[in-house]
């Protein structure tokens, strides 16, 4: 098993190096088509390279015979710079048509030169999985048009141009070393070719897995605050409020007088106030509690495994730092301050009832002049349960 990882993590290792290699920027063009023309560039650059070396060769070989090879090569060479060029300017599909042409027409034209025997013809085998590389997903006729081109003419190179009917007579030896180096290039070819399309689909796995991630995180903070909104804080509060489920404590808290704040300084100043007031609630609890946006200037509070004592000691904690200092908003600070309903959860199967006991301490608090923690301890104060009333500490 080790062994296979290891496997699997080098073969990411080539994917990723061959990734960079033909995935840098060319063109300024971004995703698919940015893709695309980097990778017509790389392999225009390539054919430029084996069509002069060819050139070289047939030059050195035999050039009266081959002149008329050579001048076509060197047309090829120029058009393949200039695909070059054009992926440089960003023009991909025009590129992507020219290098394409070229190719299956050089591959042809060379076999008719010196026949299948030479192997040259192997390349138009390349075409199979470049036409996905070169051409993007709305140019899906294209991808097709030049996979079935390519085929036809390998297929004319391999049953009608035989060495008996090439135009220049080669030694045999030189024919199969040729084959071989063709044989070898496009093997390696083919290679970096697949080890770039995993290494696409793993950049594509890995963004979408990135955007699903962030989608979450942003259907579950609230942008503001940078608290959990109300779904997350349901889900669990429906989750501990199952038969059987651990003890937890629960609290709805309330900005005191922040409609005046809105009102006379602006909503501008009111978003100050809520992104401070979000960030000190986050630093006063611990790392088991929730605490998310409930809705305007609401707050909740989910406290697991924590007694009514234990989570009236923390909701006073909550309560004097969110009023410790006020907020500066441009030339003038905010006050604030913040009331607090507490009361125990319940196995009910649904947290409706202690939500409700919740707003109902907040409403008691609020009745008893704001800025406290007011708890209550059964079903209902009205049905004979017991609400605590924790007066603001002097500051």
């Amino acid at each position: 098993m080790g062994a296979g990882r290891g496997d699997r993590a080098r073969a990411n290792q080539i994917s990723d190096v061959v990734g960079r290699l033909l995935d840098r920027k060319v063109g300024r063009l971004g995703g698919a088509e940015g893709r695309a023309v980097s990778t017509i560039h790389a392999v225009a650059v390539f054919g430029l390279i084996v069509t002069l070396s060819y050139t070289a060769f047939f030059m050195t070989f035999d050039f009266q015979a081959f002149s008329g090879l050579i001048t076509l090569n060197i047309g090829f060479s120029l058009a393949f710079v200039a695909a070059i060029l054009l992926a440089r300017l960003g023009r991909q599909l025009a590129a992507a048509l020219l290098f394409m042409t070229c190719a299956v027409v050089q591959l042809l034209a060379v076999s008719v030169w010196v026949g299948w025997e030479a192997g040259l013809h192997l390349h138009l085998l390349l075409a199979g999985q470049l036409v996905f590389l070169v051409f993007t997903e709305r140019q899906q006729a294209l991808r097709w048009l030049f996979a079935a081109a390519a085929l036809a003419a390998f297929l004319t190179a391999q049953f009608a141009f035989p060495v008996e009917a090439a135009r220049v007579e080669m030694p045999e030896v030189v024919l199969a070393t040729m084959f071989s180096v063709n044989a070898l290039l496009v093997g390696s070819t083919l290679f970096v070719l697949a080890a770039l399309t995993h290494f696409r689909a793993e950049q594509a796995r890995s963004e979408a897995a990135e955007s699903a991630a962030r989608a979450e995180y942003l259907a579950n903070t609230d942008a503001l605050t940078g608290l959990a909104t109300r779904r997350p804080v349901m889900e669990r509060l429906e989750h501990l409020s199952l038969p059987g489920g651990e003890e937890f404590c629960l609290a709805v808290a309330d900005l005191d007088h922040f409609k005046a704040v809105n009102d006379e300084w602006g909503h501008a100043c009111g978003d100050k106030v809520l992104a401070a007031v979000g960030a000190r609630l986050r630093g006063a609890l611990r790392v088991s509690d929730s605490v998310g946006r409930w809705g305007g200037e609401e707050f909740i509070f989910v406290l697991p495994e924590a007694t009514i004592s234990d989570a009236t000691i923390m909701m006073e904690r909550v309560r004097s730092r969110v009023g410790a200092a006020p907020v500066t908003c441009g030339d003038h600070d905010h006050s604030i301050t913040v009331s607090i309903g507490l009361t125990y959860g319940d196995q009910s199967g649904s947290p409706h009832h202690a939500i409700m006991r919740a707003d109902q301490a907040l409403y008691t608090a609020k009745a008893d002049g704001r800025d406290r923690v007011c708890t209550i301890r059964g079903e209902s104060s009205a049905s004979g349960g017991t609400t605590t009333r924790t007066k603001r500490s002097s500051r």
